[in-house]
């Protein structure tokens, strides 16, 4: 193993650890939360809710313009040349480009928020909670190009303020609003409150760890090229938005907004596959940054390589869950009321497990500076996304399984056309014998537990059992196959010596299998 990869996979282990145990606790209080938010409100009123949150995600990715992503690519790429002066000059145009626009969009959705309630989702009812949701966009792109500036500077601690600092005020104004019976709209200012002082908060932080110089949106010079790199990302974070929404949001114009409850269940449960690979391509991107800027291809390479592996094998079980045991998952969480999710459930799981299986592959692309290739791939995916939910909500009438139905389709042929991409210009992939072995001993494993458990009285309990034998025997095809390599064991030690635990006599049992 490299000096390279070796320093790589520290960073990242250490990193992922800190940004995993967050976003992991985050989940937590989020499903608190989302459980508090359903038995407080009518099913009606969690569809209206999940759709104003919908159109605040829309409005603050668009505006943000895919400027986050480019300031942190940028701004490593100059640490690693030792220019740490474009580096400031970077993120100062990023800040005085987007705060004028995000000041201009609250303006215009506030004024016409009536109109977009009845002319666009033919609901009435969301024009006061779009007008309460209004404010909290300019908060929201400020606190967005913050984040982008640190992550290029290798700061990654703000993510405790959205991952931790958020949920708890939330849950807080959340249980004030619910004593004082103000049910959705109360609910909606205890979010707007919560994020706005999360994005209050980043600001201060990146300005206490790296000097106010990279925050003062004073006049800069980097702004044309920091436009031209970032504008074709634009269409990476449209396809994001149509991947993410676009679903959401045609329920709500074709169907009611208690389909869009209902399905909003489905979507609240599956977007826990995507943090572990969120939580990896958190650090990765600034690693990535400063070895593709050394000239180290293959270093880069198998860094990929192993860190989509561990991704993989920390979604596995959650997608086991939601695959083979949907209607319980969805009962035990959120009650039998929204059981009708289960199908859509399933199917998105396959979804997003397949994103997991190739990693980070568009972040890759963005390293790499294939942003025309992402800008492609992305129109082609949005496109065939929003047909897809076009045709199978409206015209087929398939209500939340067709939203489900299009948004897998369009996340296994984006993830395809990134990976095929990749192998194309740079033969990079995170395909190894010892990443492919275990596969089938999983799969085996979870058919095997699904067919014991039809065998049985399904009961609720019964699924952290399930869950805990599918881990049990996943690792045990780990060990079998002989598809441990050196790089695990060194992430292993790196990973139980950042939470405090004596590992060597795991590691040196986890050894004598390495391949």
């Amino acid at each position: 193993m490299s000096e390279t990869v070796n320093s790589s996979l520290k960073k990242a282990a250490k990193g992922s650890t800190f940004v995993l145990a967050s976003m992991a606790f985050s989940q937590l209080l989020w499903f608190f939360i989302k459980i508090l938010v359903v038995r407080d409100i009518t099913k009606v009123e969690f569809g209206i809710y999940s759709l104003v949150l919908t159109v605040l995600g829309v409005i603050s990715a668009v505006i943000l313009l895919g400027i986050p992503s480019g300031l942190s690519r940028f701004v490593s790429l100059h640490l690693g040349e030792e220019k740490r002066e474009e580096a400031y000059y970077t993120a100062r145009a990023g800040m005085q480009m987007l705060l004028p626009l995000g000041l201009l969009c609250f303006a215009a959705v506030y004024l016409f928020s009536g109109l977009i309630a009845r002319k666009v989702f033919y609901t009435p009812e969301l024009a006061v909670p779009l007008k309460v949701i209004s404010f909290l966009i300019p908060f929201s792109v400020a606190g967005g190009v913050a984040g982008g500036v640190m992550l290029g500077f290798g700061v990654i601690r703000q993510r405790v303020f959205s991952d931790v600092f958020t949920p708890v005020l939330y849950l807080v104004l959340l249980l004030v609003a619910i004593f004082l019976g103000l049910h959705l709209k109360g609910i909606l200012y205890a979010f707007v409150a919560s994020s706005a002082a999360t994005s209050v908060l980043v600001v201060v932080y990146g300005v206490q760890k790296l000097g106010a110089r990279p925050f003062m949106p004073k006049a800069g010079r980097r702004h044309m090229k920091l436009l031209k790199f970032s504008i074709p990302l634009l269409a990476s974070t449209i396809m994001s938005l149509a991947l993410m929404w676009s679903d959401t949001l045609m329920l709500g114009r074709y169907s009611t907004p208690a389909v869009v409850g209902t399905y909003s269940v489905s979507v609240s449960l599956v977007r826990l596959l995507l943090f572990p690979l969120s939580a990896l391509g958190y650090v990765f991107l600034p690693i990535a940054g400063e070895i593709y800027a050394k000239k180290k291809s293959q270093e880069l390479k198998r860094t990929y390589q192993v860190l989509t592996k561990w991704v993989f094998a920390a979604t596995l079980p959650l997608f086991f869950v939601f695959f083979f045991f949907p209607e319980m998952t969805i009962t035990v969480l959120f009650g039998s009321r929204f059981v009708d999710a289960a199908m859509s459930l399933r199917i998105l799981a396959i979804g997003f497990m397949i994103n997991a299986f190739l990693g980070t592959n568009g972040m890759l692309l963005t390293v790499i500076g294939l942003t025309k290739t992402i800008m492609n791939i992305s129109i082609t995916g949005a496109i065939i996304n929003v047909v897809l939910n076009y045709v199978l909500i409206k015209y087929l009438g398939m209500g939340i399984t067709g939203a489900a139905l299009a948004t897998m389709s369009s996340y296994i042929i984006i993830n395809l056309l990134y990976s095929l991409s990749l192998i194309r210009y740079n033969s990079m992939h995170p395909f190894t014998s010892a990443y492919l072995r275990p596969l089938v001993g999983a799969a085996l494993t979870g058919v095997l537990i699904y067919v014991l458990a039809q065998s049985i009285p399904l009961q609720s309990w019964m699924l952290p059992v399930y869950f805990l034998l599918f881990i049990g025997g996943y690792a045990a095809s780990l060990l079998i196959t002989r598809s441990i390599e050196r790089e695990d064991i060194f992430i292993f030690r790196e990973v139980m010596a950042k939470v405090g635990i004596e590992g060597a006599g795991a590691v040196a049992f986890l050894s004598k299998f390495v391949s």
